[in-house]
């Protein structure tokens, strides 16, 4: 059972429906293609705790700390127990890890990219981008897209023992025939859902968010 911001740890998420699922991840999966190849623009939607910290007056706090984004206002999350950290900060390195692979593409070596995130992938999400990875590695060769990035922070929106819902931003820059090789400045904020198998977290579906 996830639990999310704003809920007590007894109530549960509503579940989607399975067509409800799939119809995402297939929408997910054309926006990745649209993302190498043209580099559409997403900004952040919505975030609890960050990674990092700033200093004011001596005293560490989080960034934004107060600040209302539309959907909710960000609070400052109590220390955690050890195990509770330990738990966070491997939810947060697989979906860092996650964007970093998914957000870095070379139609030279699609293979490489197309790999990483199968592996760090399950489920329905899974089975629509290899399904969708044929026509992407098609499209970026004919456009000659490449696109590099690396992620500048990433933070846990929900999460409990065996699911997490992690915001990753990344920054970097595309080049493909449409910016005509030239450098062109991308940023993305990316949300990652993420369930616990086999000792192991992978991400079961993945979408761009923006500010509403």
């Amino acid at each position: 059972m996830e639990v999310v911001a704003g809920r007590s740890g007894g109530e549960s998420v509503t579940r989607e429906s399975p067509d409800e699922v799939r119809s995402r991840v297939r929408l997910n999966v054309g926006l990745y293609a649209a993302t190498v190849l043209l580099g559409c623009v997403a900004i952040l939607l919505l975030f609890v705790h960050v990674s990092g910290s700033n200093e004011v007056d001596g005293t560490d706090v989080a960034p934004g700390l107060g600040e209302d984004l539309g959907r909710g206002v960000v609070q400052e999350v109590k220390q955690a127990d050890d195990e509770q950290q330990e738990r966070v900060a491997a939810q947060i390195k697989a979906a860092s890890e996650m964007v970093t692979a998914f957000v870095n593409f070379d139609y030279k070596d699609s293979a490489a990219t197309i790999d990483a995130v199968s592996e760090r992938s399950t489920g329905t999400f899974l089975e629509q981008y290899q399904k969708g990875a044929v026509d992407l590695k098609k499209l970026a060769t004919e456009a000659q897209s490449t696109m590099v990035a690396r992620v500048v922070w990433a933070g846990l929106v929900a999460g409990d023992k065996d699911s997490a819902t992690v915001i990753v931003a990344s920054s970097g820059h595309v080049t493909n025939k449409t910016t005509e090789f030239e450098e062109e400045a991308r940023n993305y904020r990316i949300q990652v859902q993420l369930v616990l198998e086999d000792g192991k977290w992978l991400t079961n579906d993945l979408q761009y968010v923006e500010l509403g």
